[in-house]
């Protein structure tokens, strides 16, 4: 059984809401509110494990979703007709769990329903879109830094999980367990790694780390 709570300011797409959710087999409705902190009481109180979330109502939905977060193994849906860039990435940043827009078909938003339940993440496309335009740039500059520091130190995907491994402050023994390497192998790639960046010590690796994105 999918316990669902609901939270919006209009009280008859609440309602409907509710008829189109309790009437599939599997799908219990614990609770219907109209604002942040209504919503925030019903889930401390049923502890559902799908939370209908609108963006724009008194009391916050960001608010809401940002504490009702903090409860163990509850799924936050935004279900709203805010689409834009802003509203997007505000939600996601805040840990949502789907983005669905108010226009969607009550079979899709039951299928979303089930779908989240079940540990995917669901968004529309047009939601989709501005996610990969705002997540693509990040990505692809990473991937280019990375590139960089292969093509300059000639530091490998191994060399740079050692560097975090040894910002986290390991040993030359933890590394060495943790890549599968003996701990002779680590300081020596340690050695190479200080030479080939110019780098004195350990802090200065952690520096160059945080510099370079490594971390």
């Amino acid at each position: 059984m999918i316990k669902i709570a609901i939270a919006d300011d209009q009280a008859l797409l609440r309602e409907m809401l509710s008829m189109i959710l309790t009437a599939e087999k599997g799908i219990e409705v614990t609770g219907l509110a109209c604002n942040g902190e209504e919503i925030v009481r019903i889930c401390r109180e049923t502890k559902p494990d799908l939370v209908l979330l609108d963006l724009r109502m008194p009391g916050g939905g960001i608010h809401a979703l940002e504490t009702i977060k903090k409860m163990p193994h509850i799924k936050a849906v935004m279900l709203t007709t805010f689409g834009d860039e802003k509203s997007v990435m505000e939600a996601f940043g805040k840990g949502a769990d789907g983005y669905v827009l108010k226009d969607i078909k009550p079979e899709l938003l039951v299928m979303a329903v089930r779908c989240i339940h079940n540990g995917l993440f669901v968004m529309q496309d047009g939601v989709a879109s501005l996610v990969r335009a705002n997540i693509k740039p990040g990505i692809l500059r990473r991937l280019d830094k990375l590139e960089d520091l292969h093509d300059e130190y000639g530091l490998d995907a191994t060399d740079r999980k050692l560097i975090r491994l040894l910002v986290e402050g390991k040993s030359n023994k933890e590394i060495g367990e943790a890549l599968c390497f003996s701990e002779g192998t680590i300081k020596n790639r340690i050695t190479r790694i200080l030479s080939v960046t110019e780098l004195k010590d350990r802090t200065q690796i952690a520096v160059f780390a945080l510099q370079n994105d490594i971390i």
